[in-house]
């Protein structure tokens, strides 16, 4: 059976990914993988709070919780889901990559990939 490695190599292989990481609520870095350097004990420490005032915008409107947020850089996309109350993953995207069927297989695969943490 494939595990948390496996799937994080298979993510970082994609065309449009450059990097993957694994985080927890607490904003420790659990792994990652990918092609790009990145800071990833920095992203990870980061994604909790992003995720927190994504939830804090949705609730001003209405809104509840914040499952995936999507950040348009510059250079690229930073893709985060809420795989379980207690675990993230951040997907990093290249500039102009269409990322349309990683975002709906990263929402459709919490389950799956939360029981692999």
């Amino acid at each position: 059976m494939p595990g948390l490695r496996d799937l994080l190599n298979d993510l970082a292989a994609r065309e449009e990914v450059t990097a993957v990481l694994v985080v927890g609520g607490d904003g420790l870095l659990i792994d990652s993988a990918g092609r790009d350097r990145i800071d990833a004990e920095a992203a990870a420490a980061v994604a909790p709070g992003l995720v927190a005032q994504a939830r804090e915008l949705g609730s001003a409107a209405g809104r509840e919780g914040a499952g995936c947020v999507v950040v348009e850089h510059g250079n690229g996309v930073s893709i985060v889901t809420q795989v379980s109350p207690d675990v993230l993953m951040i997907a990093f995207v290249k500039a102009d990559a269409p990322f349309g069927r990683l975002l709906h297989e990263l929402r459709h695969d919490r389950e799956r990939i939360a029981s692999l943490v």
